[in-house]
Protein backbone atom coordinates (compact mmCIF):
# COMPACT_ATOMS: atom_id res chain seq x y z
CA UNK A 1 0.00 0.00 0.00
CA UNK A 2 0.82 3.52 -0.78
CA UNK A 3 -0.14 6.55 0.55
CA UNK A 4 1.54 9.61 0.70
CA UNK A 5 2.14 11.23 4.35
CA UNK A 6 3.13 14.37 2.87
CA UNK A 7 3.00 17.24 5.59
CA UNK A 8 2.09 20.49 4.83
CA UNK A 9 4.93 21.98 5.46
CA UNK A 10 6.25 20.20 1.94
CA UNK A 11 6.85 22.98 -0.70
CA UNK A 12 6.41 22.24 -4.30
CA UNK A 13 8.79 25.19 -6.21
CA UNK A 14 9.35 26.17 -9.38
CA UNK A 15 11.97 23.48 -10.18
CA UNK A 16 9.23 20.89 -9.19
CA UNK A 17 6.96 22.56 -11.42
CA UNK A 18 9.79 22.77 -14.24
CA UNK A 19 10.51 19.43 -14.16
CA UNK A 20 6.16 18.28 -13.82
CA UNK A 21 6.59 20.28 -17.53
CA UNK A 22 8.76 18.03 -19.10
CA UNK A 23 7.16 14.92 -17.71
CA UNK A 24 3.84 15.40 -18.73
CA UNK A 25 4.54 16.90 -21.61
CA UNK A 26 3.66 14.08 -24.16
CA UNK A 27 0.78 13.20 -22.09
CA UNK A 28 -1.55 16.71 -22.23
CA UNK A 29 -1.66 19.17 -24.43
CA UNK A 30 -0.85 23.12 -24.13
CA UNK A 31 -3.70 25.17 -23.79
CA UNK A 32 -4.38 28.57 -25.24
CA UNK A 33 -4.63 31.95 -23.37
CA UNK A 34 -7.71 33.16 -25.58
CA UNK A 35 -8.13 36.90 -25.78
CA UNK A 36 -12.17 37.67 -25.06
CA UNK A 37 -12.61 40.69 -26.17
CA UNK A 38 -16.84 40.63 -24.99
CA UNK A 39 -15.67 40.08 -21.63
CA UNK A 40 -12.44 43.02 -21.58
CA UNK A 41 -15.24 45.09 -22.39
CA UNK A 42 -17.82 44.12 -19.68
CA UNK A 43 -14.92 44.29 -17.46
CA UNK A 44 -13.17 47.41 -18.25
CA UNK A 45 -9.85 45.41 -18.61
CA UNK A 46 -8.03 43.19 -20.96
CA UNK A 47 -9.41 39.97 -20.06
CA UNK A 48 -7.74 36.29 -21.29
CA UNK A 49 -8.82 33.12 -20.80
CA UNK A 50 -6.95 29.86 -19.77
CA UNK A 51 -8.89 27.04 -21.84
CA UNK A 52 -8.43 24.53 -19.48
CA UNK A 53 -11.63 22.79 -21.05
CA UNK A 54 -9.60 22.40 -24.31
CA UNK A 55 -7.33 20.09 -22.23
CA UNK A 56 -7.77 15.84 -23.33
CA UNK A 57 -9.57 15.04 -20.87
CA UNK A 58 -11.88 18.26 -20.39
CA UNK A 59 -9.94 19.56 -17.51
CA UNK A 60 -6.92 20.75 -16.16
CA UNK A 61 -6.76 17.09 -13.69
CA UNK A 62 -4.89 15.71 -16.48
CA UNK A 63 -1.64 17.50 -15.71
CA UNK A 64 -1.61 16.70 -12.09
CA UNK A 65 -2.68 13.48 -12.81
CA UNK A 66 -0.11 12.78 -15.40
CA UNK A 67 2.61 13.57 -12.73
CA UNK A 68 1.74 11.06 -10.68
CA UNK A 69 1.19 8.17 -12.97
CA UNK A 70 4.86 8.90 -14.43
CA UNK A 71 6.13 9.40 -10.89
CA UNK A 72 5.35 5.71 -10.08
CA UNK A 73 8.05 3.23 -9.78
CA UNK A 74 7.68 -0.22 -11.36
CA UNK A 75 6.51 -2.17 -8.00
CA UNK A 76 3.59 0.89 -7.70
CA UNK A 77 3.02 1.03 -11.18
CA UNK A 78 2.00 -2.74 -10.97
CA UNK A 79 -0.05 -2.11 -7.67
CA UNK A 80 -2.02 -0.04 -9.71
CA UNK A 81 -3.66 3.52 -8.21
CA UNK A 82 -6.49 4.64 -6.44
CA UNK A 83 -8.70 7.77 -6.11
CA UNK A 84 -11.77 9.03 -4.92
CA UNK A 85 -13.35 11.93 -6.65
CA UNK A 86 -16.22 14.13 -7.84
CA UNK A 87 -15.26 13.38 -11.91
CA UNK A 88 -12.41 15.18 -13.42
CA UNK A 89 -9.54 13.59 -10.85
CA UNK A 90 -10.57 10.53 -12.02
CA UNK A 91 -11.07 11.45 -15.52
CA UNK A 92 -7.23 12.52 -15.67
CA UNK A 93 -5.65 9.53 -13.56
CA UNK A 94 -7.90 6.79 -16.29
CA UNK A 95 -6.83 8.70 -18.92
CA UNK A 96 -3.05 8.73 -17.87
CA UNK A 97 -3.37 4.97 -16.14
CA UNK A 98 -4.40 4.17 -19.82
CA UNK A 99 -1.80 5.76 -21.60
CA UNK A 100 0.75 4.29 -19.06
CA UNK A 101 -0.57 0.77 -18.85
CA UNK A 102 -1.46 1.23 -14.99
CA UNK A 103 -4.49 0.11 -13.59
CA UNK A 104 -7.15 2.50 -12.38
CA UNK A 105 -9.75 2.58 -9.72
CA UNK A 106 -11.91 5.39 -9.01
CA UNK A 107 -14.70 5.90 -6.07
CA UNK A 108 -17.00 8.03 -7.02
CA UNK A 109 -20.51 9.16 -5.22
CA UNK A 110 -23.84 8.47 -6.52
CA UNK A 111 -24.11 11.89 -7.84
CA UNK A 112 -21.41 12.23 -10.47
CA UNK A 113 -22.28 13.07 -13.65
CA UNK A 114 -22.89 9.74 -15.88
CA UNK A 115 -21.04 11.55 -18.58
CA UNK A 116 -18.14 12.05 -16.57
CA UNK A 117 -18.58 8.21 -15.32
CA UNK A 118 -19.03 6.77 -18.79
CA UNK A 119 -15.90 8.45 -19.85
CA UNK A 120 -13.65 6.87 -17.06
CA UNK A 121 -15.25 3.15 -17.68
CA UNK A 122 -13.93 4.27 -21.66
CA UNK A 123 -10.61 4.53 -20.66
CA UNK A 124 -10.43 1.18 -18.79
CA UNK A 125 -10.95 2.51 -15.06
CA UNK A 126 -12.70 0.41 -12.66
CA UNK A 127 -15.76 2.11 -10.82
CA UNK A 128 -17.47 1.99 -7.55
CA UNK A 129 -20.07 4.25 -6.12
CA UNK A 130 -21.18 5.48 -2.81
CA UNK A 131 -23.61 7.67 -1.01
CA UNK A 132 -21.13 10.81 -0.86
CA UNK A 133 -17.78 11.51 -1.95
CA UNK A 134 -16.42 11.90 1.87
CA UNK A 135 -17.68 8.07 1.73
CA UNK A 136 -15.95 7.03 -0.88
CA UNK A 137 -12.66 9.01 -0.25
CA UNK A 138 -12.67 7.20 3.14
CA UNK A 139 -12.98 3.82 1.21
CA UNK A 140 -10.25 4.34 -1.14
CA UNK A 141 -7.78 5.06 1.93
CA UNK A 142 -8.95 1.95 3.16
CA UNK A 143 -8.85 -0.34 -0.46
CA UNK A 144 -5.59 0.90 -0.68
CA UNK A 145 -4.59 -0.01 2.61
CA UNK A 146 -5.61 -3.61 1.87
CA UNK A 147 -5.11 -3.77 -1.98
CA UNK A 148 -0.88 -2.02 -2.14
CA UNK A 149 -2.20 0.30 -4.59
CA UNK A 150 -1.10 3.99 -4.54
CA UNK A 151 -3.65 6.06 -2.99
CA UNK A 152 -4.47 9.54 -5.16
CA UNK A 153 -5.60 12.39 -3.29
CA UNK A 154 -6.41 15.00 -6.32
CA UNK A 155 -5.31 17.67 -3.80
CA UNK A 156 -3.00 16.22 -0.86
CA UNK A 157 -0.37 15.21 -3.05
CA UNK A 158 3.03 17.13 -3.96
CA UNK A 159 2.88 15.57 -7.87
CA UNK A 160 -0.44 16.56 -8.27
CA UNK A 161 0.36 20.46 -6.71
CA UNK A 162 3.27 20.01 -9.25
CA UNK A 163 1.16 19.45 -12.26
CA UNK A 164 -1.54 22.04 -12.02
CA UNK A 165 1.14 24.31 -11.22
CA UNK A 166 1.83 23.85 -15.31
CA UNK A 167 -0.93 26.00 -16.14
CA UNK A 168 0.45 28.85 -13.96
CA UNK A 169 4.01 28.58 -15.92
CA UNK A 170 2.26 28.37 -19.53
CA UNK A 171 0.40 31.60 -18.47
CA UNK A 172 3.55 33.38 -17.09
CA UNK A 173 5.21 31.89 -20.56
CA UNK A 174 2.27 33.65 -22.41
CA UNK A 175 1.80 36.85 -20.73
CA UNK A 176 4.48 37.43 -18.43
CA UNK A 177 3.32 41.04 -17.19
CA UNK A 178 -0.38 39.87 -16.10
CA UNK A 179 -1.67 41.62 -12.93
CA UNK A 180 -3.82 39.28 -11.84
CA UNK A 181 -4.70 35.53 -12.43
CA UNK A 182 -8.42 34.26 -11.48
CA UNK A 183 -8.25 30.41 -10.72
CA UNK A 184 -11.45 28.06 -9.39
CA UNK A 185 -10.72 26.51 -5.80
CA UNK A 186 -11.81 23.51 -4.45
CA UNK A 187 -9.46 21.38 -2.39
CA UNK A 188 -6.63 23.57 -3.63
CA UNK A 189 -4.56 22.00 -5.43
CA UNK A 190 -3.98 23.46 -8.98
CA UNK A 191 -4.58 27.20 -7.02
CA UNK A 192 -1.51 25.96 -4.66
CA UNK A 193 0.25 25.01 -7.91
CA UNK A 194 -0.46 27.85 -9.85
CA UNK A 195 0.20 30.32 -6.93
CA UNK A 196 3.66 28.87 -6.62
CA UNK A 197 4.99 29.56 -10.06
CA UNK A 198 2.90 33.12 -10.67
CA UNK A 199 4.86 34.18 -7.65
CA UNK A 200 8.09 32.77 -8.85
CA UNK A 201 8.43 34.74 -12.19
CA UNK A 202 6.11 37.00 -11.30
CA UNK A 203 5.96 38.61 -7.73
CA UNK A 204 3.99 41.86 -8.10
CA UNK A 205 1.07 39.78 -10.25
CA UNK A 206 -2.39 38.73 -7.90
CA UNK A 207 -3.44 35.43 -7.74
CA UNK A 208 -7.13 35.67 -6.42
CA UNK A 209 -8.72 32.07 -5.73
CA UNK A 210 -12.85 31.66 -6.54
CA UNK A 211 -15.44 29.78 -4.28
CA UNK A 212 -18.85 29.41 -4.69
CA UNK A 213 -20.75 30.96 -1.72
CA UNK A 214 -22.38 27.33 -0.89
CA UNK A 215 -18.67 25.73 -0.31
CA UNK A 216 -16.89 28.57 0.42
CA UNK A 217 -14.04 26.57 3.14
CA UNK A 218 -11.04 28.46 2.29
CA UNK A 219 -12.45 31.88 2.00
CA UNK A 220 -13.29 31.50 5.36
CA UNK A 221 -10.13 29.74 7.04
CA UNK A 222 -8.89 33.08 4.82
CA UNK A 223 -10.72 35.51 6.61
CA UNK A 224 -10.13 34.37 10.06
CA UNK A 225 -6.63 33.21 9.50
CA UNK A 226 -7.06 29.67 10.56
CA UNK A 227 -8.89 26.61 9.95
CA UNK A 228 -12.51 27.22 11.46
CA UNK A 229 -15.51 25.25 11.05
CA UNK A 230 -17.49 25.93 7.77
CA UNK A 231 -21.24 25.18 6.71
CA UNK A 232 -21.67 23.73 3.15
CA UNK A 233 -25.02 23.23 1.45
CA UNK A 234 -25.58 21.44 -2.17
CA UNK A 235 -23.82 23.08 -4.95
CA UNK A 236 -24.19 22.74 -8.83
CA UNK A 237 -20.18 23.24 -9.29
CA UNK A 238 -19.64 19.73 -7.10
CA UNK A 239 -16.26 19.68 -8.45
CA UNK A 240 -14.92 22.89 -6.60
CA UNK A 241 -17.47 21.78 -3.22
CA UNK A 242 -17.77 19.53 -0.32
CA UNK A 243 -15.44 19.13 2.85
CA UNK A 244 -11.56 19.93 3.08
CA UNK A 245 -9.48 18.36 6.05
CA UNK A 246 -8.03 21.09 8.41
CA UNK A 247 -4.72 19.71 7.64
CA UNK A 248 -5.10 19.65 3.86
CA UNK A 249 -1.06 20.31 2.51
CA UNK A 250 -2.83 23.33 0.57
CA UNK A 251 -3.62 25.22 3.15
CA UNK A 252 -0.56 26.98 3.50
CA UNK A 253 -0.17 27.90 0.14
CA UNK A 254 -3.33 29.29 0.37
CA UNK A 255 -2.87 31.47 3.43
CA UNK A 256 0.51 32.49 2.75
CA UNK A 257 0.51 33.42 -0.88
CA UNK A 258 -2.78 33.56 -2.55
CA UNK A 259 -3.89 37.53 -2.54
CA UNK A 260 -7.61 37.20 -2.20
CA UNK A 261 -10.08 33.88 -1.95
CA UNK A 262 -13.53 35.21 -3.34
CA UNK A 263 -17.16 33.65 -3.62
CA UNK A 264 -19.77 34.14 -6.09
CA UNK A 265 -23.19 32.83 -6.34
CA UNK A 266 -24.45 29.58 -7.65
CA UNK A 267 -26.45 31.76 -10.03
CA UNK A 268 -23.60 34.18 -10.87
CA UNK A 269 -21.82 30.55 -12.33
CA UNK A 270 -24.95 29.70 -14.32
CA UNK A 271 -24.59 33.18 -16.20
CA UNK A 272 -21.08 32.83 -16.71
CA UNK A 273 -21.61 29.40 -18.16
CA UNK A 274 -24.56 30.93 -20.43
CA UNK A 275 -22.09 34.05 -20.93
CA UNK A 276 -19.47 31.23 -22.44
CA UNK A 277 -21.89 29.86 -24.99
CA UNK A 278 -23.21 33.02 -26.00
CA UNK A 279 -19.60 34.95 -26.57
CA UNK A 280 -17.19 32.08 -26.85
CA UNK A 281 -19.33 28.75 -28.13
CA UNK A 282 -17.42 26.85 -25.13
CA UNK A 283 -19.09 24.35 -23.28
CA UNK A 284 -18.44 25.13 -19.58
CA UNK A 285 -19.22 23.13 -16.55
CA UNK A 286 -20.18 24.57 -13.12
CA UNK A 287 -17.13 23.98 -11.68
CA UNK A 288 -14.69 25.29 -14.75
CA UNK A 289 -16.25 28.81 -14.86
CA UNK A 290 -16.81 30.78 -11.30
CA UNK A 291 -13.04 32.61 -12.11
CA UNK A 292 -15.65 33.87 -14.93
CA UNK A 293 -18.31 34.82 -12.88
CA UNK A 294 -15.77 36.57 -10.47
CA UNK A 295 -14.47 38.80 -13.16
CA UNK A 296 -17.67 39.67 -13.74
CA UNK A 297 -18.69 40.10 -9.99
CA UNK A 298 -15.74 42.12 -9.14
CA UNK A 299 -15.10 44.03 -11.95
CA UNK A 300 -14.10 47.05 -10.26
CA UNK A 301 -11.56 45.75 -8.33
CA UNK A 302 -9.93 44.58 -11.94
CA UNK A 303 -11.01 47.63 -13.81
CA UNK A 304 -7.48 48.54 -16.12
CA UNK A 305 -5.75 45.30 -15.03
CA UNK A 306 -4.00 42.54 -17.60
CA UNK A 307 -6.46 39.75 -15.98
CA UNK A 308 -6.46 35.98 -16.27
CA UNK A 309 -9.43 33.73 -15.81
CA UNK A 310 -8.81 30.19 -15.71
CA UNK A 311 -11.11 28.24 -17.23
CA UNK A 312 -10.99 24.83 -15.49
CA UNK A 313 -13.09 22.11 -17.15
CA UNK A 314 -15.56 21.18 -19.56
CA UNK A 315 -17.23 17.84 -18.33
CA UNK A 316 -20.83 17.70 -17.87
CA UNK A 317 -23.99 15.84 -19.92
CA UNK A 318 -25.63 17.45 -22.36
CA UNK A 319 -29.39 17.70 -20.23
CA UNK A 320 -27.59 18.67 -17.23
CA UNK A 321 -25.97 21.61 -19.15
CA UNK A 322 -28.83 22.54 -20.92
CA UNK A 323 -31.41 22.44 -18.03
CA UNK A 324 -28.40 24.99 -15.92
CA UNK A 325 -28.16 27.01 -19.17
CA UNK A 326 -32.22 27.77 -19.45
CA UNK A 327 -32.53 28.36 -15.81
CA UNK A 328 -29.52 31.42 -16.58
CA UNK A 329 -31.32 32.35 -19.73
CA UNK A 330 -34.83 32.79 -18.08
CA UNK A 331 -33.61 34.21 -14.74
CA UNK A 332 -31.70 37.10 -16.96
Amino acid sequence: MTIPTQRPTDSVTLKDIYAASRRIKATVCRTPLEHSPALSALVGAEVRLKMENLQHTGSFKLRGAANVIASLDANQRSSGVIAPTAGNHGLGLAFAGQVAGVPVSIYLPHSADPMKVSTMKSYGAQVTFFDNIEQARLAAIAAAQQSGATFVSAYNNTQMIAGGGTVGLEIMEDWVDADVILVNIGGGGLTSGIVTAIKAINPVAEVWAIQSEASPTFARWKDAGETVPVELTPSIAEGISGYIEPEAMTWPYIRDRVDRVLLVSEAEIQHAMLLMLNLHRHVVEPSGIPAVAAALRYAKDLRGRKTVCVVSGRNISGSRYLSLVNEATTSC
